[in-house]
């Protein structure tokens, strides 16, 4: 029997979670979305019910799946009645507003222990997934340095006076009310998730951001981390360069891990146009003095993602990702914000457990 499911949110970010569903053998039985013009290809797609209100989807006893690819403000809400309905849950990164929401939210799922999943997809990379494999290689890892430097255009030099990154006097900006902020929560929150899954929950935080003068998000966030295996320098950087990076588009993401053994580089690729772009990971050898490249074919890490959550779904298990992952985030992000405000090093006060 295929996985029934309900996808609350069909804008920019579903055709992903879609896809993923349709490769996994799911049945989308409802859409949801405020805009029937919206939702009304993905519900002739999959002959799915269209609903405004997401309640009859977490109502409706064949729903086993809530994936929820709304925007930020309304994964709280839609998250914890699905929860307790007793559903399984997909929400699309970041997990909440604030660390608090996104505590509430995972308590909820572990007392109820209901299967649930942020999907922080760039785990899923498989050259991320190669360079997990490896580090014990590296041995005593001692640095990381770790960065999204994306190209959003020019924000530095003038304030936009419209569209999705324009604040209006008094107002909120796009990309406040949708996401929650700017380059930290967008760009350089999937890269907090890899410092997590890699080296483990870090421990201290020292931070500083950018919000440029009568703009209401950031365009710069970077911090030293100690973790369990080692400092980590992380960056994230909305950026006007639209021919740096690994393929010379603009996007430059990367990873360096460096060990008394060897060193790790990950060179990812831009995450929307996963058809035809692929990551590139070096692993270098200190023993032999070899540089190996690992090349992928490209692959899209959302498909990757949907399968892993619908395989475990389907077999009841929550499975090898932890209910806590889109908490770890916002916790992190939380204690960069305040490190950043007040100009001191912040230990990080995990409130549950990983």
């Amino acid at each position: 029997m295929s996985l029934t499911v309900g996808v609350v949110g069909c804008g920019n970010i579903s055709r992903f979670h879609f896809s993923g569903l349709e490769k996994a053998g799911a049945r989308v039985k409802w859409v949801c979305d405020l805009s029937e013009k919206t939702a009304e290809p993905w519900a002739k797609k999959f002959g799915a019910r269209w609903t405004a209100d997401f309640r009859p989807i977490v109502e409706d006893p064949e729903v086993r799946l809530v994936d929820v690819t709304a925007i930020l403000p309304a994964h709280k809400p839609v998250c914890l009645a699905a929860i307790r309905a007793g559903k399984a849950v997909i929400c699309e990164k970041t997990l909440a507003e604030t660390a608090d929401d996104a505590l509430e939210i995972v308590k909820l799922a572990e007392e109820k222990k209901t299967i649930f999943y942020t999907s922080y997809m760039k785990r899923f990379i498989p050259a991320v997934e190669q360079a997990k494999a490896l580090l014990p290689s590296l041995g005593r890892i001692v640095t990381t340095h770790i960065r999204a430097h994306q190209c959003w255009g020019d924000l530095w030099e003038a304030a936009p006076t419209e569209g999705f990154a324009h604040t209006p006097p008094g107002g909120m900006s796009g990309l406040r009310k949708s996401y929650g902020g700017g380059i930290l929560v967008c760009g350089g929150s999937h890269i907090l998730d890899l410092i997590v899954f890699l080296l483990g929950r870090p421990r201290t935080v020292s931070a500083a951001m950018h919000v440029p003068e009568g703009r209401d998000y950031d365009l710069l966030a970077a911090a030293l981390m100690e973790t369990p295996n080692g400092v980590v320098h992380f960056e994230a950087l909305s950026h006007p360069l639209n021919r740096i990076g690994f393929l010379r588009d603009g996007w430059d993401e990367r990873i360096e891990i460096t060990g008394t053994r060897g060193r790790l580089e990950l060179f990812s690729a831009l995450w929307d146009k996963p058809e035809w772009k692929a990551c590139l990971l070096v692993h270098t050898d200190n023993a032999t003095g070899q540089a190996v490249e690992y090349r992928y074919a490209p692959e899209s890490p959302f498909d990757r993602a949907l399968a892993f959550f619908c395989a475990n779904i389907e077999k009841g298990v929550q499975g090898a990702q932890s209910r806590f992952t889109g908490y770890d985030v916002d916790e992190l992000i939380a204690t960069i914000m305040k490190s950043s405000s007040t100009g001191q090093t912040q230990a990080v006060h995990w409130r549950t457990g990983a």
